[in-house]
């Protein structure tokens, strides 16, 4: 998933491309935007490879383009009647050159010609993202469904959601509802868990603190891919599939931005319910260094429904209402050789909540779903919600090392997350206290990916490659006066002291696969391959927090457990025509047990020695279509996913990974039209899906409204009545669902009504510096519960919390 930017000399590299390959039709979707951004798209989803000078496309637009078609043949569209030409560079890729240059008409665009010399990395400048995919191909055909939003789409359609979590959950689908809070607990990828990658590094930790997608701020992201369907390329925790989220990439031409967001509910105008951004971004190049630096900050302000009245903090999992956060990074490339390039990012992101705002434990007496939950001033809280999460990344390419291509990547990660107090007194594995949880993790992991060509003719490549990954991760609990807590009515909050909740348990597991790819000819590919995992997990002595009130506390004892398995995949891809294929896959993913989950709530004498524990494996059957009928882009999914083994359970003071089948079948589909002169646009997505749960000894029985979400139907009207000026009409809709087992409520089982929402956004560029873009969330203001809040996460009505009623958010960006 290389993300790419125009450079001073370059802007596109990849892998070389065989003379068959170049002449290979693909799917292209690229929108019309400045040539430069175009160029950049177009090197993504081809893996051809570009060199330009800024100058030669500054100011210049790019039509859309979109269907099936060779990359030289999409290449040729976005320069026509641009005064640019092209010549092929080898077997790298292509040289931009003006028309006028290369003895030309002004406006002509050239056919293929003889090779260029070669690049010199003095000053041909490529500035390249250098994470490697495993899961793209210039080869073979993907076999499982990918959505990908770009940054320029991106910029509009945070503008009609509260998070990423948010815009994900309205444009992807197989995707359930975001929580409109801080934690993505619930919000699942085709029924399953979904991996989240930040510049490929994962931000899923073992013992997952369900925050994965608030880690980063949306305004960094250059790109997302979201790819539907298990998979254990990347190791762990895609049994749903994989989140890949890039950053804005480092190099091209030295270039600034500037970024002002503010937003504010509508439905009450308070100065506590205004929202600010502040982000600036700096890129470019000197020489064969690559540069990037962005700083920003944001103030994200208290929320009110529909009906004007205050959301309630979430009690359960927490939320960022009335906080501070801020972001730094930055990243520094080298270009070695035209083959060969060296990066390293820093980031650091924190977020900071800071409200006297807590949740009204009286609600929680009244009948679950009766009454919303109630927002009560007077908080006194030291330390409030907080996500912080520091990162370091080292990545190195080689292009053509032995005629292979080679990435390595070298991560480090720190973070550090603190939850909502709550009364735990009624739970006995607690110690019976009023506490508070954290959870510190430090992780440090390496990815090796090589790409092998076999065979004269390039038809075949094993892409095969290592990894390894260490995480140390401890949740740490401070305990508060209960006194103080129930005379204040749940609003005084006095630390009394620091008790141990899991401790530090870390976790090595290291992973090797192989993946082969072919291509039998123009119409046929297929791809397959094995992947095995260990994995072995080890904590020392600690007193549990069931002992911790005892006068002589038990200890347990530290131990360790291993496991390992062995995955496979395999696909076929069929074109039977220009702008139609179908795939047909199965693919395994896994996810290793969450120990931690159990391990924090021994007993005396627990011993995990004895247990019989491995990754859960999850099995992924796929049949699907992508085509084109015109001006229409479309697709179509049939999934089945089975599991055989559920949770990490305790037993006889023991674990054990609970025999629970599971089965998980659903339909996904997505329709795009844009018309000839690109002024109209439409389209919309369909999921749906059931799930099936049987517990060893009992009876088939649906799963819980927290895996599998209700129908979802998502839609959007695009109008672009001039050229600088676009407009986003667009709704989800999920539909009402009983999950409740025998009519009876429980957690995740509960009845739950449908709801729509309708988004309106507006974008207007002002000459070829500055933007402005309108977003109206909730346009109707729509007073609904979303899944999440209909569930309730803490079982009573403290978590039954309505969404925000009508939200404008306005953002300006000057471009220096």
């Amino acid at each position: 998933m290389a993300a790419v930017a125009a450079t001073l000399l370059g802007a596109v590299a990849a892998p070389a491309l065989a003379e068959a390959d170049r002449k290979a039709a693909v799917a292209i979707d690229i929108r019309a935007q400045p040539l430069a951004d175009a160029l950049a798209q177009l090197g993504r989803q081809t893996s051809i490879q570009l060199f330009f000078a800024p100058a030669l496309v500054a100011g210049r637009q790019a039509p859309a383009v979109r269907g099936s078609m060779p990359p030289e043949e999409a290449l040729a569209v976005l320069l026509q009647g641009s005064g640019i030409r092209y010549q092929r560079s080898g077997s790298h890729g292509f040289v931009l050159q003006p028309a006028a240059q290369a003895g030309a008409a002004a406006d002509a665009v050239a056919p293929p010609a003889a090779a260029a010399g070669p690049v010199d990395p003095g000053t041909m400048l490529a500035p390249v993202e250098v994470t490697a995919s495993r899961t793209s191909s210039d080869l073979v055909r993907p076999t499982r469904q990918v959505t990908v939003i770009e940054r320029a789409e991106l910029e509009e359609l945070k503008t009609g959601s509260d998070s990423l979590a948010t815009v994900l959950a309205k444009v992807i689908p197989g995707m359930a509802d975001s929580s409109h809070t801080i934690t993505d607990y619930g919000q699942t990828l085709r029924g399953r868990g979904m991996l989240v990658l930040l510049d490929g590094v994962p931000l899923n930790t073992n013992r997952d603190s369900a925050r994965n997608l608030a880690n980063i701020d949306p305004a960094l992201v250059e790109r997302v891919e979201v790819l539907r369907g298990s998979s254990a390329i990347y190791g762990g925790g895609a049994t749903g599939g994989i989140v890949s989220i890039t950053t804005r990439p480092a190099g091209g031409p030295p270039q600034a931005d500037t970024t002002l967001s503010l937003g504010s509910p509508l439905t009450r105008l308070r100065a506590d319910g205004l929202s600010a951004n502040l982000q600036q971004h700096f890129s470019g190049s000197e020489g064969i260094v690559d540069y990037a630096f962005d700083v920003g900050a944001r103030r994200t302000g208290s929320s009110y429904d529909a009906r004007g009245r205050r959301l309630a903090p979430e009690p359960s999992q927490g939320d960022l209402f009335q906080s501070d956060n801020y972001n730094i990074g930055g990243k520094l490339g080298l270009r070695l050789a035209p083959e060969q390039r060296v990066q390293i990012a820093v980031s650091h992101f924190n977020a900071d909540q800071d409200t006297r705002f807590a949740p009204d434990p009286g609600v929680a007496r009244l009948a679950p779903g009766s009454v919303p939950a109630r927002a009560i001033g007077g908080l006194q809280l030291a330390e409030q919600n907080q996500i912080r999460n520091t990162l370091v990344n080292l990545e190195y390419e080689h292009r053509d090392l032995f005629g292979s291509t080679l990435s390595t990547q070298f991560y480090y990660r720190d973070y550090f997350s603190r939850f909502t107090p709550f009364d735990a007194r009624s739970v006995s594995t607690r110690g019976g206290n009023v506490d508070q949880t954290m959870q510190n993790s430090q992780v440090f992991g390496s990815r090796l990916t090589v790409k092998t060509p076999l065979g004269s003719d390039k038809r075949t490549r094993v892409v095969w490659g290592m990894d390894f990954e260490q995480e140390r991760s401890d949740m740490p609990i401070d305990i508060f006066d209960a006194k103080a807590y129930d005379a204040s009515g749940g609003r005084v909050f006095n630390k009394t002291g620091t008790l141990t909740y899991m401790p530090p348990i870390t976790t090595r597991s290291l992973g090797g696969f192989a993946q082969l790819q072919h291509k039998f000819d123009e119409q046929w590919s297929a791809e397959g391959g094995l992947r095995y995992q260990y994995a072995r997990a080890s904590f020392n002595d600690f007193v549990p927090l069931s002992q911790s009130r005892l006068a002589n506390p038990a200890t347990v004892g530290g131990s360790a457990v291993d496991y390992s398995a062995v995955l496979g995949n395999i696909g076929v891809a069929y074109k039977p025509a220009k702008g139609h294929e179908f795939y047909a896959a199965f693919s395994q993913g896994f996810s290793l047990p969450d120990i931690g989950l159990q391990v924090r709530n021994a007993r005396a004498g627990f011993d995990i020695g004895p247990s019989d524990l491995q990754p859960v494996k999850t099995n992924n059957y796929e049949l699907g279509w992508r085509g084109a009928f015109g001006n229409t882009l479309a697709s179509l999914a049939v999934f089945y996913t089975t599991s055989e083994l559920g949770d990490v359970q305790s037993f006889n003071n023991g674990l054990i990974l609970t025999r629970t089948a599971e089965r998980i079948v659903g339909v996904e589909a997505a329709a795009d039209y844009l018309s000839d002169d690109e002024r109209w646009g439409a389209g919309g997505t369909a999921t749906w899906m059931q799930g099936r749960e049987t517990p060893q000894g009992g009876s088939s029985q649906q799963m819980s409204g927290y895996r599998i979400p209700p129908l979802k139907l998502t839609a959007y009207l695009q109008y672009r009545p001039l050229p600088q000026w676009s407009n986003r009409l667009q709704a989800t809709f999920f539909a009402s669902h009983d999950y409740r087992l025998n009519g009876v409520d429980s957690f995740g089982r509960r009845e739950v009504g449908s709801y729509t929402t309708v988004d309106l956004i507006s974008r207007y560029q002002i000459g070829r510096k500055d933007t402005v873009t309108v977003g109206i969330q909730n346009l109707f203001n729509r007073d609904y519960y979303p899944l999440y809040s209909q569930l309730m996460r803490n079982s009573n009505n403290t978590s039954h919390l309505p969404s925000a009623g009508i939200t404008l958010t306005a953002s300006y960006q000057h471009r220096w």
